[in-house]
């Protein structure tokens, strides 16, 4: 596993739209969409996902496999997290790739719509956690073993920091896999009407064989 610490326009580019196709293409069953439903068009997606990207990068939370088949974006309770600067930046460029600031006001309206999250019961709760903001594989590597390489880095990155493993998803098929990768369901809520899954791995729970996984 790397630390992706820059990269070109180009590469950038490549990989926003990699990640993007991840989010745009997914099969949703009836009654979900989470993200999906929020955002315009497939372009909209992959410039939203780009602005993430690069709020990962400059707080040095985004990770690839050594080959690039896999991404994935770590936050934590310690401070390893986008700091203001990249957080104005983001939102600057999510405002571009939805439409302007009125569509920007609505998504983050809706998008914060409906009940606590899990992050938000920990913090008030001064629990710490690693969270997985986005993981994804990519699409001609998927079934691969790759959602696990990078999943165990992420228990890796949480039994290091003696925390829990926290994480979000907006389908019960993407739930389902990360149940069978260890996590347990903490609870399901409701976001701008879909269902959101809460995911989490307590510390205590979290065992590591090899402690210097890199791949």
């Amino acid at each position: 596993m790397k630390k992706i610490k820059s990269l070109s326009e180009e590469k950038l580019n490549e990989i926003s739209a990699l990640v993007g196709e991840s989010f745009w293409e997914y099969p949703y069953e009836y009654g979900e969409g989470g993200l999906r439903s929020l955002i315009p068009s497939r372009q909209a997606m992959d410039d939203y996902m780009k602005a993430l990207i690069i709020a990962g990068i400059e707080s040095g939370t985004f990770y690839s496999t050594n080959g690039g088949e896999g991404y994935i974006l770590l936050t934590d309770s310690y401070g390893n997290h986008p700091k203001f600067t990249s957080i104005m930046k983001m939102m600057i460029n999510i405002k571009k790739a939805l439409g302007g600031w009125g569509k920007f006001s609505e998504f983050m309206k809706t998008a914060s719509s409906g009940s606590e999250t899990l992050e938000q019961s920990m913090k008030k709760q001064k629990r710490n956690f690693v969270k997985v903001e986005m993981l994804i594989v990519t699409r001609d590597y998927q079934g691969k073993g790759y959602m696990r390489k990078l999943m165990n880095f992420a228990y890796l990155t949480a039994y290091r920091k003696n925390c829990s493993l926290i994480l979000d998803t907006d389908a019960k098929s993407k739930c389902d896999r990360y149940i069978h990768l260890g996590m347990k369901l903490e609870r399901i809520r409701q976001s701008a009407g879909f269902p959101i899954y809460d995911l989490i791995r307590e510390a205590s729970d979290i065992k590591i064989k090899n402690k210097s996984i890199n791949k």
